[in-house]
């Protein structure tokens, strides 16, 4: 008997089209036989028949799908297989993600402090840029001991830029030149096309400056490559530094090429056209195995946080220590994992387990494997399906748990908060060493997104062998190993230079996920009417566009795009000249991501929206949306609307109002636009906010139509309209996020912002008539705060830090601001004036203060240097301050903070 490796799938595929085909009704999938028999039954009966016929059909495709499951239950028996059973339920450890970001680097003070002098030292001797390398085995800790040095103090306060490049394939330099410009300035060079323009961006933004750039395991194909981007940067001031981190201690080395190593191969090509560029270095650090103590010291701080019964465990401990072949990865991994077991008997376990021969003969990593099968079962999925990403990937957490809840990894009985129980198995990986280089959110320290470790990556490649598959299009001609992927149920399409979309794709019919990456180069356009045509299984699509804004995989939605009736995750950001999306699109029962992120030219939603049932996060920002469909009020499911526009009111008969917001209470994210067009606060009051317990992030724009603006513009009372309008949406109490952009009111006086006593990030952006700062300082969870284009405001003082009305004696008493780590003044072009109250306690948890394009700012309060050695303060474009700073005399002020920048656009 012939069994289809895709059961459980089947299985998947019968239940969703049973739960289709109802909501429809079965019109379409019944539609030939309806036809002909409805004219020869009563009206009456009709619908009776429909669900009949569509319930034999059920019925005959879970028969056969039950035959399967005897067979192979059968075949189990009969082969003696067992099942391997992990960890049931959620991981349970006593220290959280966040602690791995403060592990402790052992063995490698002396390398750290030779690569600290290479770094800092000021030679007059020395080359005008020098590259500094670090070589050792995969999994030695090269990239650890560069970011150690990376965010060492000293370093910080000696560069004025610091950037960090990492990929571990190799790049194109309008690749690599493009990740450095995005670094240095977090500067968006998608729809920068030339090197040229590319590379005089970079030399813009580091001329006359000192610079650190590391390249980490980069690897540029072509000689001249490097000769390109390294001319570019030499613009910086004497003192810059590139470091670089490559694998085995040969791989990074000088370069010591003659003319015959240039000579013409058998081939007909040159040595410098075939092979991967070797980077020319001027100092070289090559990393040894550590000590037994020191990967004992690495092991302990991982695997015994806050455990009593460290000493009962030690002699197991070491044991196992001893068989990590001197590799710091390996450590880690096993630390993490050991610190889930509670006693000596699971440690044993551990120690003798057979899968450490097992690895050995299969050639794998052993800490891995233990890690991997003593996961939930369903946790391993979750890992073994990030293989779909490229090697170096930076994985994005919000997304990959939206690719996990498409593949239905994510339900669990009695719980609906599949993103929360994403967020539990996200972080469980975390604790396991499975991912790292974590980006954190500047404002709350979230982790926003992570990579995974070269030998961990390889290993979820062998883990998902017959499942992910990553096809690369190197020409339009051919593409590598296209015949690999037939079978596998994910796919991912990389396209390196221009090429076409693969014909043999269109032929895999059991395909789940499929995702284009357009890395460095296009293709011609995606046939999403042929995909929809055949790729009917597919649960995840994405095609979106990434960094090629000056090319569209797709550029329009076809209406064949209903026969994904399986599909959960569709992704069409970026696709620029997408106008509109079929009413055909709202047959897709299933969908519970739509991301139209940077569609520009997308004019309006369908109005049938309110079909889809699952949706639950509609990320439609940066369109060129202009009204909401009523339809939208039906979708209770939502917990992301990054964008519902409020329409003028003469346009209300064709769009929804706020009201129809009032019954989307699981919305976790709220964005809401052009709330300019509100006359009052009536209509405002009517979205129910302070009723959405589960909204944490909700971000308010008061802008406002273009034809409404030019007529209204100078009216009276426009700027009393925005108060009212901000006093009538109150968000819950337990929001944490809130942004508010493009309000005209002269104050902020709504009560229920000092209410937010759950707020960690406040922003006010464009808020061009705002004459006076709220009193943030009295917020008690406020750790971000970013104050944008205020432009009248000329002081800021008392009220701001929330001591305004207390007396010297009771203000001493008072924290002001006793949480804020970050804090952002940018463009207030009439501030003068930053006061502070003497003897009050300000800001001391404060870690980054940026302060841009404030011209007439004076000097900084006192308070500023109470915590010198945490604060990091970057001034950019400030003549007054920096005039200030200049002098002698008031230099003696700044003293006190050690990691100062002065920056200039």
């Amino acid at each position: 008997m012939l069994i289809k490796p895709t059961t459980l799938s089947d299985i998947d595929d019968a239940l969703d089209e049973r739960n289709t085909a109802v909501k429809k009704g079965a019109e379409d999938d019944l539609r030939p036989i309806i036809r002909k028999v409805c004219s020869l039954i009563p009206s009456y009966l009709q619908c009776h028949y429909k669900h009949l016929v569509l319930r034999r059909d059920m019925a005959f495709k879970i028969k056969s799908l039950n035959k399967t499951l005897e067979y192979i239950t059968k075949e189990k028996h009969k082969l003696n297989f067992s099942m391997l059973k992990g960890i049931e339920g959620k991981l349970e450890r006593e220290m959280n993600p966040s602690f791995l970001d403060q592990l402790k680097v052992y063995g490698r003070d002396a390398e750290k402090n030779k690569l600290l002098e290479l770094l800092l030292s000021e030679s007059s001797q020395a080359p005008s840029l020098p590259v500094i390398s670090i070589g050792g085995l995969g999994g030695i800790g090269k990239t650890s001991l560069a970011r150690l040095v990376f965010n060492d103090t000293e370093v910080k306060a000696r560069f004025n830029k610091r950037t960090w490049v990492s990929a571990s394939y190799p790049c194109e330099e309008i690749w690599i030149a493009k990740a450095i410009l995005k670094s240095l300035r977090e500067y968006d060079a998608s729809d920068l096309v030339e090197l040229e323009t590319v590379l005089r961006h970079i030399g813009r933004f580091i001329r006359g400056k000192k610079f650190l750039l590391v390249l980490d395991n980069i690897k540029i194909e072509g000689l001249k490559s490097w000769e390109h981007l390294n001319y570019s940067l030499k613009c910086g001031c004497q003192g810059s530094r590139i470091l670089v981190t490559a694998r085995e201690e040969n791989a990074v080395k000088k370069r010591e090429k003659t003319r015959e190593e240039n000579a013409v191969t058998e081939k007909g090509k040159t040595h410098e056209e075939n092979a991967v560029m070797e980077i020319e270095t001027t100092f070289t650090i090559t990393l040894r195995t550590l000590t037994k103590e020191d990967y004992w010291s690495l092991f302990c701080q991982l695997a015994f946080h806050n455990r009593e019964q460290c000493e009962n465990l030690e002699e197991i401990g070491r044991n196992i220590v001893d068989k990590c072949n001197g590799l710091p990865i390996a450590v880690k991994i096993l630390g993490s994992l050991l610190s889930f077991k509670r006693n000596v008997e699971d440690w044993k376990n551990v120690l003798h387990s057979e899968i450490w021969e097992l690895a050995e003969q299969k050639g794998l990593f052993p800490p891995l494997l233990l890690s991997y099968y003593d996961l939930p079962i369903i946790l391993r999925k979750c890992f073994s399906y990030c293989a779909i990403f490229p090697k170096n990937y930076e994985i994005e957490k919000s997304r990959l748990i939206k690719l996990w809840m498409s593949q239905n990894y994510l339900k669990v009985e009695g719980r609906e908060d599949m993103e929360l129980i994403g967020e539990e198995y996200f972080e469980n990986l975390v604790m396991l060493s499975f991912f790292q280089d974590f980006q954190r959110n500047t404002y709350n320290g979230s982790i926003i997104s992570c990579k995974m470790h070269d030998i961990v990556y390889d290993f979820a490649q062998f883990i998902a062998k017959n499942e992910c598959f990553i096809m690369e299009v190197n020409d339009s001609a051919k593409s590598k190993s296209e015949s690999s992927y037939e079978k596998v149920p994910h796919l991912v399409i990389i396209f390196e230079r221009e090429g076409s979309f693969p014909v043999p794709v269109y032929n895999v019919r059991e395909l789940r996920s499929l995702v284009v990456e357009p890395r460095g180069g296009f293709m011609s356009d995606v046939d999403l009417g042929k995909l929809s045509d055949r790729l009917t299984c597919l649960r995840t699509l994405d095609l979106s566009n990434h960094d090629n804004v000056w090319y569209d995989l797709i550029k329009e939605v076809p209406k064949g795009i209903k026969k994904f009736i399986h599909l959960r995750y569709l992704n069409l950001s970026r696709n620029r000249k997408i106008k509109d999306l079929p009413e055909t699109l709202c047959e897709l029962y299933n969908l519970q991501t739509l991301e139209l992120h940077l569609c520009t030219n997308l004019k309006n939603l369908p109005q049938g929206i309110g079909k889809l049932i699952n949706l639950r996060h509609l990320v439609n920002d940066e369109t060129s949306i202009s009204c909401m469909p009523k339809g939208v009020r039906r979708l209770s499911s939502l917990r992301t609307l990054s964008e519902f526009i409020v329409t003028h009111c003469g346009d209300v008969s064709k769009a929804c109002s706020l009201e129809y917001l009032e019954n989307l209470n699981h919305l976790r994210s709220l964005g809401i636009k052009k709330l300019g067009n509100l006359t009052d606060g009536t209509e405002a009051e009517k979205a129910k906010l302070k009723n959405k317990k589960n909204l944490l992030d909700l971000h308010l724009n008061f802008q406002e139509d273009q034809v409404r603006l030019q007529k209204d513009e100078e009216k009276a009372g426009t700027n009393n309209a925005d108060e009212k309008a901000l006093e009538s949406l109150q968000p819950p109490p337990n929001v944490e996020k809130v942004e508010i952009s493009y309000y005209r009111g002269k104050v902020i006086f709504s009560t229920w912002v000092m209410s937010l006593t759950k707020l960690r990030l406040m922003s006010l952006d464009h808020c061009k008539n705002l004459e006076d700062l709220p009193s943030f300082g009295r917020l008690p969870s406020l750790e971000s705060l970013i104050i944008r284009s205020a432009m009248k405001v000329k002081q800021v003082g008392d009220n701001f830090l929330g001591l305004d009305g207390h007396d010297i004696a009771s203000s001493s008493s008072i924290v002001a601001f006793p949480k804020l780590k970050y804090l952002e003044f940018q463009k207030m072009k009439e501030w003068e004036e930053w006061k502070e109250k003497k003897d009050a306690k300000i800001m001391p948890s404060l870690c980054f203060l940026t302060i841009g394009f404030c011209p007439n700012l004076k000097r900084l309060p006192d308070f500023i240097s109470q915590e010198p050695s945490q604060l990091e303060l970057k001034i950019i474009s400030c003549k007054t301050l920096k005039q200030s700073y200049d002098r002698k005399e008031e230099r003696e002020n700044w003293r006190m903070i050690p990691n100062i920048k002065f920056d200039h656009e």
